[in-house]
């Protein structure tokens, strides 16, 4: 079982300026710590996976001290930077929408009943 959406998220530019990039937001039971998020842009798609509870955190206060962080900016938007080796992408997005995703997938998966199968990862990744 899957929660997913499609939505716009504003690219910020180093100027300040935005441009819309496509975002898909996609939460798997299967993994019921993550949120996979695909940008699509330029007839590319970069996938960055994040922290389910990183990102419901950073909607009410700065979370995350790694590759991703998560803040409020204003009443109605967020902030996600997307740190790599050579660059520290910027997005402005609606809160609403990522609440209302995290809402879905809290719906599938409540906090707290999370449960990793170690036995399931490992036979996938010792084949």
């Amino acid at each position: 079982m899957r929660v997913a959406s499609r939505t716009v998220f504003d690219f910020v530019r180093l100027n300040g300026t935005t441009a819309p990039v496509e975002t898909e937001l996609i939460y798997q039971a299967d993994d019921p710590f993550a949120v996979t998020m695909k940008f699509h842009s330029g007839g590319s798609v970069a996938t960055w996976i994040m922290g389910r509870d990183l990102l419901a955190e950073g909607l009410s206060k700065p979370a995350g001290d790694g590759d991703v962080r998560v803040r409020p900016h204003s009443g109605r938007t967020a902030v996600l930077e997307l740190v790599s080796e050579q660059h520290v992408t910027v997005f402005r997005f609606p809160a609403s929408t990522l609440k209302k995703f995290l809402a879905a997938t809290y719906r599938l998966v409540p906090a707290g009943t999370e449960r990793f199968d170690a036995d399931a990862f490992l036979s996938t990744v010792l084949r």
